[in-house]
């Protein structure tokens, strides 16, 4: 197996932060602060910075800071718009190609999830959530397609995690994941369908108001205005 580079150790390190909230909506860094946390020099933390800089994940302000970016609800929409449009275009091939361990293996990451679900563990739900659905695309062997959706995804499921931290948000979650592979098992396909569109498009509902209960997490044109008249100063 191929080993990773100190760089793609440290991009991967600071990215799975980011979108873990971890590292939150808003936070600065300096090169020199993530160098000596990770036990790296600062070459590494740059370059990290500049590939987290081009999904969209950080700001780097010259000769002043790195900022963790703020969630921005268009670009949640877009990210969205790539994530449904690929997975719906892809259900159709799955259904053709499915069989009894792929469902099994869907089964199991609900277990997953449901322990998730009592230890309250959001980051793995997440993870279990992301691997259910990958199984489509591994078995219709759309690995690119996956891919794409995880590279362009930094603003939506950093929305995710905080949507799933509602209130019986991550039961409703596996309620609907059940009823997708009860679905599965019966082979009622257009009810499939219905099911996992209703499932990704869930997030919509309560965007703005998460939007509204965590405002230091989002971007907004008047901050924006307001960092902007800051940085001239």
């Amino acid at each position: 197996m191929e080993r990773k580079s100190i760089q793609t150790l440290v991009y991967e390190e600071l990215k799975k932060n980011i979108m873990s909230m971890k590292l939150k909506p808003g936070q600065a860094m300096s090169t020199q602060e993530m160098a000596t946390k990770l036990n790296v020099s600062r070459t590494p933390v740059r370059e990290a910075f500049l590939r987290l800089q081009s999904e969209g994940l950080v700001e780097m302000i010259p000769q002043r800071e790195t900022i963790v970016s703020r969630v921005d609800l268009k670009r949640v929409d877009q990210e969205k718009f790539i994530r449904e449009s690929l997975e719906l275009g892809v259900i159709n091939k799955f259904l053709e190609k499915k069989n009894g361990d792929d469902i099994r293996i869907m089964s199991e990451l609900i277990q997953v999830q449901e322990r998730c679900d009592q230890s309250g563990d959001f980051a793995g739900f997440l993870d279990a959530d992301d691997r259910f659905h990958k199984v489509l695309f591994d078995v219709t062997g759309q690995q690119m397609a996956w891919a794409i959706i995880m590279d362009r995804n930094g603003h939506y499921n950093r929305l995710r995690i905080l949507f799933i931290q509602r209130e019986h948000v991550m039961k409703s979650s596996i309620q609907q994941h059940a009823e997708i592979v009860r679905l599965l098992v019966k082979g009622e396909e257009e009810g499939i369908r219905k099911a996992l569109a209703s499932h990704i498009q869930r997030l919509d509902v309560d965007k703005t108001g998460l939007a509204a209960d965590y405002p230091d997490y989002f971007d907004t044109a008047d901050r924006r205005n307001r960092e902007r008249q800051i940085g001239t100063l």
